[in-house]
């Protein structure tokens, strides 16, 4: 799946250079493209402003403003909601310059970008994936950026949609009385996402799941557990006040 995410971001950012209208005329210098690319940014003409940035970018690669226009392009197709294309941009930046001054931006707003890819819990989380693998890199890659703590965040966030749909995956498999499906992928959720906002929930039902089985011991273990990490949750009330699941 991720290697067919890759392939669409490819095909995605070559039909983007494709349909970019062509409006400008021919000979213009690199100073005029830029200058004209700014000023379509500022009034919203995203095609306007992707054609004259790539046309400068392309034309004299060597300007001291190249990385500006790089960056620039991505904004423009994320303002044009298309997500993928503007994270193959913004990681031609900072994959093409990782010691660039904008190469850490163009490595969070490509983040921002998966991000804004990222679907609902209940569905597929590849590119709920791909984001987390982009904002670790800003991390990673330029732990001194003030863009790391913003990635550290987006970081806690994906992960907690994901161990989301880890635990709805285990919800489903338990109305089913598929309890040891249910206790495999609260297990799984707990092992891989510790300290998400949805382990309380995920403690419970793992207890309910090994009550349900007669696993006594796994059971008591789990409420123990939760009725310490998490004592002031509504899952620990629950278990109190002996409410079934």
């Amino acid at each position: 799946m991720r290697e067919t995410v890759r392939m669409t971001v490819l095909l995605a950012s070559g039909l983007a250079l494709l349909g970019c209208p062509k409006e400008l005329p021919p000979g213009l210098s690199a100073g005029e493209l830029y200058r004209i690319g700014i000023e379509k940014f500022e009034r919203g003409d995203w095609g306007g402003t992707i054609e004259a940035m790539q046309r400068f970018v392309y034309e004299d690669p060597g300007q001291q403003r190249v990385d500006s226009a790089q960056l620039i392009i991505g904004e423009a197709y994320f303002n044009q909601k298309q997500y993928l294309t503007a994270a193959a941009e913004f990681l031609r930046l900072s994959q093409g310059r990782p010691a660039g001054p904008l190469a850490d931006l163009a490595r969070y707003r490509a983040c921002e970008a998966y991000c804004e890819l990222s679907p609902r819990p209940e569905l597929d989380q590849d590119y709920t994936i791909q984001a987390i693998g982009q904002c670790r890199a800003v991390v990673l890659l330029y732990p001194g950026s003030p863009y790391a703590e913003l990635a550290t965040q987006r970081v806690a966030e994906l992960r907690g949609k994901v161990a989301r749909k880890h635990y709805l995956n285990a919800v489903y498999y338990y109305k089913r009385k598929a309890y040891d499906s249910a206790i495999v992928y609260l297990q799984h959720l707990l092992e891989t996402y510790p300290g998400s906002t949805v382990e309380p929930e995920a403690l419970l039902k793992l207890y309910e799941a090994y009550s349900k089985l007669g696993y006594e011991d796994d059971a008591e273990q789990t409420r123990d557990r939760l009725l310490r990490n998490y004592p002031d949750s509504p899952e620990a009330e629950r278990l109190r006040r002996g409410s079934p699941g």
